[in-house]
């Protein structure tokens, strides 16, 4: 069980690494789905905003995903097996909602 422990953390610095990257404006390329958008796409939403968002949601899973491994280590498996999803659920809703009305630019013609 401690390799399994070792493994997700190793996986957790890889995340860790990847939100610096993004949020330094380094990593772009590293937003799945962005730069394969259009370009009206990618001018509806403002790209440092992006850059926050995902970065944040990086370090938000790699701070859980030992927590996670730890509690399972420790036996808490029914805990892990309500709890995560449940978890999961809410980030991805929090995200995608984030990205809708905060990263999104909002449109000068309809505010004036």
């Amino acid at each position: 069980m401690l390799e399994a422990f070792v493994i997700l953390s190793v996986v957790s610095l890889v995340l860790l690494v990847m939100a610096i990257v993004i949020l330094s404006g380094k990593g772009d390329s590293l937003i799945a789905g962005y730069n394969t958008a259009s370009r009206e796409v990618q001018e509806a939403y403002d790209k440092r905003r992006v850059r926050i968002l995902v970065g944040v949601l990086l370090i938000v899973v790699a701070v859980m995903v030992p927590i996670f491994g730890f509690l399972l280590i420790r036996g808490y498996k029914d805990l892990i097996m309500v709890v995560f999803p449940a978890t999961v659920f809410i980030i991805v809703a929090a995200t995608f909602t984030s990205a809708h009305f905060w990263a999104k630019k909002k449109d000068k013609k309809n505010t004036e």
